[in-house]
């Protein structure tokens, strides 16, 4: 719960004069106190153009403070019909934050029926995600900005949007029905687990990817796998890593007629902007064998796909998106990571993908200066 309470600071409009020289009086006769009626000698207050006794306006024109009860003369702060004097009405009136004994200027925060500074707040509110206890020294956050205790491990982040999995950030975690990985409840809700839907989601993929890496429909086969059949397929070094897709191609020959066949293997149970990705970065693979580059540098291999993964994040737009580009921008994997911050500038960020397709082509490394 937010509140905010203000008052209003007000300089009583009043005139502090000082008595006339003797000579100027002479020509103008003094002012009267508007309250007792006798003539005004020395220093006197003037309101709306009324002259009064200093005594006289505080006796009976100047608002009494409800805190002190004594007349208000000076600066003062009206609230709710009442007029103060600040100090009064900072002690006794105006908020206090519960944690840091200060008084609260603006927007606070009520809770328990304690008043915060929203700063305050959140360093009392700070507790770990996973477990509720409160936070203390060092601790980490997950790219969304969700804290937990370093002792929890990496091993509580979502391997698709992450999140850390926690009743309060994505209603917890499932193990996946689709592939069997262990995810967060909201990934599994937008699950892409059936044929139909995936064909869907394939195909408006490859369609956006026609003027960057164009693949037709008929070069390539695909299914949907579970994460242990996957793994079953990948070198030893990578069923270790997060591996969401694959794509094989099987060569043969029959006299002088030399026959090719690619099939993309596509995780299972992917969110669907996760998969739209995924698919992305194998149909750019799909591409490379057809243009016969299966000799290609790791890094410009898997770059370059994971340009086309970008690509997709950024047209979809949504928050996952954001945080999985930062992600694969800050990336330390000298292929994956490495090879797409070259692959994105050669392309300049993507605007002209033609000019990573000619270096590529060409077999001869990144240029000189990528």
């Amino acid at each position: 719960m937010s509140g905010d309470r203000r008052a209003n600071r007000l300089l009583l409009p009043l005139l502090l004069l000082a008595l006339l020289p003797v000579s100027l009086l002479l020509a103008d006769p003094p002012p009267r106190c508007k309250v007792c009626g006798d003539a005004i000698t020395g220093r006197y207050l003037e309101q709306d153009g009324h002259a009064y006794h200093e005594n006289c306006y505080a006796r009976v024109i100047a608002p009494r403070c409800p805190i002190c009860g004594e007349p208000v003369m000076q600066a003062r702060i009206d609230w709710e019909g009442k007029s103060y004097h600040e100090k009064c009405y900072q002690d006794k009136i105006q908020p206090h934050c519960a944690l840091c004994g200060k008084v609260i200027e603006g927007t606070f925060l009520v809770e328990g029926g304690k008043n915060y500074h929203a700063a305050c707040h959140r360093t009392r509110a700070a507790r770990c995600v996973i477990c509720s206890k409160p936070l203390g020294g060092t601790y980490l956050a997950d790219a969304w900005g969700n804290p937990f205790h370093s002792r929890h491990g990496m091993k509580v982040l979502c391997p698709y949007c992450g999140r850390a999995m926690a009743e309060s950030t994505t209603g917890g975690s499932v193990v996946s029905a689709a592939n069997g990985m262990q995810i967060c409840a909201l990934c599994d809700r937008r699950g892409i687990a059936g044929k139909g839907p995936a064909q869907n989601l394939l195909e408006r993929t490859r369609l956006r990817l026609l003027d960057s890496f164009p693949v037709s429909r008929e070069s390539f086969t695909w299914e949907l796998v579970s994460k242990a059949q996957l793994d079953k397929m990948l070198p030893p070094a990578r069923r270790a890593g997060n591996e969401l897709g694959l794509t094989l191609e099987t060569r043969s020959r029959r006299g002088k007629h030399e026959s090719l066949k690619i099939h993309v293997y596509l995780l299972s149970g992917l969110p669907d902007w996760l998969f739209e990705a995924v698919s992305a970065h194998e149909l750019v693979h799909v591409w490379q064998h057809l243009q016969g580059l299966d000799d290609l540098p790791l890094d410009q291999a898997e770059g370059s796909a994971e340009l086309a993964a970008f690509l997709i994040l950024r047209r979809g737009g949504s928050e996952e998106a954001r945080i999985k580009i930062k992600t694969m921008e800050s990336s330390e994997d000298p292929v994956y990571g490495e090879g797409f911050r070259k692959a994105l500038k050669v392309s300049m960020k993507g605007s002209d993908v033609t000019q990573l397709r000619l270096v590529l082509e060409k077999g001869k490394g990144w240029p000189r200066r990528p």
